[in-house]
């Protein structure tokens, strides 16, 4: 291959000579001038166009470097933030009266250029993947600018808006009923996924063949087969709003009951859903690809334990769109290249497919058209936002407060949902097998197993787990940790136990009406110094604990108003079973010296915090104590 080095330094060739990526069969297919570069055998497309002049033949150059070099992780990643770079700079830098990337060793341009960069009022971690390419532009030679670290820069073009917003959660009440409302349109309309695509296959047709109103399309549509006539609840426009909306909802099941990205939940087909049997257990398990965290984005087979209603949702959203396959088949006679016509096949055999309207020019469903999706299913769910939604949406999503109000319509983005499901999983204490059994009522009990590291049922079915997804859990755990110690250190006006006295202490002799600031708490938590764990009785405080103890004497218990109000009802219970025993005479001192400790330990905590209960008096002997 000639090098570009070649080409720009000595004229020797033409820049139409430089070969940039070859076909199948080893014949060129983009050349150096063309402002698409498509790497076909990495799925990846580089348009030009979106920069001019000298900007464009600079990052043409560093590209064509780039892209030659076998290192490079993620190739497709890093040209995006590359490209998103060029293409910010560019615009910077002619504001500032610049003609090209060089003009960033002029002091006066570059310093316009961070004043103008400032005012744009993006967010640090935008910024970090912008200032990408200052660093690539040095090492290349085009300019000899030092920027020092380049995340000092970003915090300070960020200013006020350093942080990055947290994908969003959503809240219990709301997540309850979009994802309740997804299952049951999934299973409405599941037995009917032929039937839709047979009229939007007819119907498509006639609108291409009439200029007749679309009533009487969808009225014609209808009568081509009488078996037609029953089905009014399936709604038929030119758009496909009414089909969109079920692809929300059918996307909603699928990545709320698995946590899958947006990429993964593409690689998913009719044979991805499987069960399997474990310790008795029947297991849903879709199988997929992930792509995001290998090397060279190696594609790699990942499983997520699911319901069974998923592989109801994967059947209707793929045989519901059947039509749109077929038509977009249909177009495929006019590419003429056979890597082309492979390349537009793939996105035609996929899970989310484009619906074929009239402006329609690309059979891939992109992420625009998924968010649309999942804006038609949340309007349909029918559901405004109450005030304790705002307050629990304010709470899991701290970056994000004042973004839902109250009467309004919450729109979650495929994202949303795995961190939901990271949340869900921790907020809601789901740390026992028998606690997701009763929260999740249908689905399988194993998914505790599988998404608490306890990687033996993977194993045992030869799989990988979804590592990414696991990080994200243990992340949302560390913030949960942190909002609970916040909490402990700062604002419970009351705490008991012998943790909860010595935190009210330090409190106490404290100048500041903030003990522990949230970042303070957080460094701990991560460093593994500062740590609490819910027990039926209290909350432990010891990092290093095994958390199998008896919490009635532990230093490091420490009990919150809200658990007191929770242990009113155990202590009841116990006493009815400390009762219940006396009465029937069981002899086993043990085990009524244990429960009369218990009830005891519990109302020295109720005493604590002020709550009113009548003192258990047992006529228990010296000898059981």
């Amino acid at each position: 291959m000639i090098t570009l080095y070649q080409s720009i330094e000595s004229n020797s060739f033409p820049d139409e000579e430089i070969i940039i990526s070859y076909d199948s069969k080893n014949q060129p297919y983009s050349r150096y001038l063309d402002d698409d570069w498509v790497l076909l055998d990495k799925d990846i497309t580089i348009n030009f166009n979106q920069l001019s002049g000298e900007f464009k033949k600079t990052i043409k150059n560093i590209i064509y470097n780039l892209i030659n070099k076998k290192s490079l992780r993620s190739l497709k990643s890093h040209l995006r933030n590359l490209m998103n770079s060029a293409s910010t700079f560019e615009n910077l830098i002619k504001m500032s009266l610049g003609k090209n990337y060089g003009d960033l060793d002029n002091p006066q341009i570059y310093n316009s250029v961070i004043y103008n960069a400032q005012a744009q009022g993006l967010r640090y971690k935008t910024w970090k993947n912008l200032l990408l390419l200052i660093p690539v532009l040095k090492s290349e030679g085009f300019i000899s600018r030092d920027i020092g670290k380049a995340d000092d820069l970003a915090k300070y073009l960020a200013g006020n808006t350093k942080y990055s917003k947290q994908t969003m959660a959503i809240p219990e009440k709301i997540a309850s009923v979009y994802f309740s409302e997804a299952i049951r349109v999934v299973e409405l309309f599941h037995d009917d996924r032929q039937i839709i695509s047979k009229l939007y296959g007819i119907f498509i047709s006639e609108i291409n063949k009439t200029s007749r109103s679309e009533i009487h399309i969808e009225a014609a549509a209808r009568k081509v087969y009488k078996k037609f006539d029953k089905y009014t609840h399936i709604e038929l426009d030119h758009t496909g709003s009414w089909l969109s909306g079920i692809r929300g909802a059918c996307y909603t099941v699928i990545a709320a009951f698995t946590g899958c990205r947006d990429g993964e939940i593409r690689s998913l087909n009719l044979t991805s859903y499987e069960e399997k049997k474990y310790a008795g257990m029947l297991i849903p398990i879709l199988k997929g690809i992930d792509t995001k965290p290998n090397i060279g984005g190696a594609r790699r087979a990942v499983s997520w334990v699911t319901i069974p209603a998923a592989k109801k949702a994967i059947e209707l959203l793929w045989d519901s769109y059947q039509f749109a396959r077929v038509f977009w088949a249909e177009k495929v006679k006019d590419l003429s290249h056979p890597d082309e016509k492979k390349r537009y096949l793939k996105n035609v055999n996929a899970l989310l497919v484009n619906f074929p309207a009239q402006t329609a020019i690309n059979p891939k469903a992109g992420r625009g058209v998924i968010d649309n999706s999942l804006r038609i299913f949340a309007y349909s769910a029918n559901y405004d936002a109450t005030l304790e939604d705002v307050k629990e949406f304010d709470l899991i999503n701290p970056s994000r407060q004042g973004e839902l109000k109250v009467g309004r319509v919450l729109i979650p983005h495929p994202h949303a949902f795995r961190r939901t499901f990271a949340v869900y999983l921790v907020r809601n204490k789901l740390a026992s097998l028998l606690d997701l059994k009763y929260q999740f009522k249908h689905m399988n009990i194993a998914m505790t197993s599988w998404y608490s590291n306890q990687a033996h049922v993977a194993s045992y079915f030869d799989m990988m787990m979804d590592n990414g997804l696991q990080n994200e859990i243990l992340g949302e755990n560390n913030s949960y940790i942190t909002d609970t110690l916040y909490y402990v250190y700062n604002e419970a006006e009351t705490l008991a136990g012998p943790e909860g006295k010595r935190i009210l202490g330090l409190r106490a002799k404290s100048t500041s009406a903030i003990y522990l600031n949230r970042e303070e708490i957080a460094q701990q938590v991560k460093e593994g110094r500062l740590s609490i764990i819910e027990h039926p009785t209290g909350h432990c405080t010891n990092p290093r604990c095994d958390r199998v103890c008896d919490m009635t004497i532990c230093q490091y218990k420490l009990v919150t108003k809200e658990k007191a109000f929770e242990l009113v009802q155990i202590r009841e219970r116990l006493i009815d079973k400390f009762s219940s025993m006396s009465d029937a005479k069981v002899n086993q001192p043990n085990i009524l010296s244990k429960l009369y400790f218990e009830i005891r330990s519990i109302e020295k905590s109720l005493e604590e915090h002020s709550i009113l209960h009548a003192k258990f008096k047992a006529d228990i002997t010296v000898s059981l104590l």
